[in-house]
């Protein structure tokens, strides 16, 4: 009995709360090099090359660095 009340309960929620997926947020994945990364200083010990994926409107992910 408590599992389809909370079954119940949880389809009533679902109808007031938004769902929403983050990636409609952000635009396409973009691959850039960039020539001094500061992310890369504590692997290398500088600011070495690096490879980013970057995403319009969610900023960029350093993927790897060029040590």
């Amino acid at each position: 009995m408590y599992r389809k009340l909370e079954a119940a309960g949880s389809r009533f929620l679902a109808l007031f709360v938004p769902t929403l997926q983050a990636e409609a947020a952000c635009g396409p994945q973009k691959t850039v090099n960039y020539s001094s990364c500061w992310q890369c200083e504590a692997p290398c010990g500088y600011w070495a090359r690096c490879k980013a994926i970057c995403r319009d409107g969610c900023g960029c992910q350093v993927t790897t660095c060029y040590c």
